[in-house]
């Protein structure tokens, strides 16, 4: 049986429109979730299925080795 309280709400219109507008702002991650109400990796698949950058996300990822 599926327990509604973890159902998944859909993506708004206005939560695509607050989901840019506090990315082109430079807000974190963590302000997008309280803003939203949504998890962060909720919140990152929805901005790459988007093609929305979220500031600060590549913090700690290895760049990769430029070829001489």
């Amino acid at each position: 049986m599926s327990n509604p309280q973890f159902r998944a709400a859909r993506w708004s219109e206005d939560d695509d429109r607050l989901l840019r507008a506090m990315s082109e702002a430079g807000k974190s991650l963590t302000l997008m979730t309280v803003k939203l109400k949504r998890p962060m990796a909720s919140i990152r698949a929805r901005a790459a299925d988007l093609g929305i950058a979220i500031p600060g996300t590549e913090i700690g990822k290895r760049k990769q080795k430029r070829s001489a």
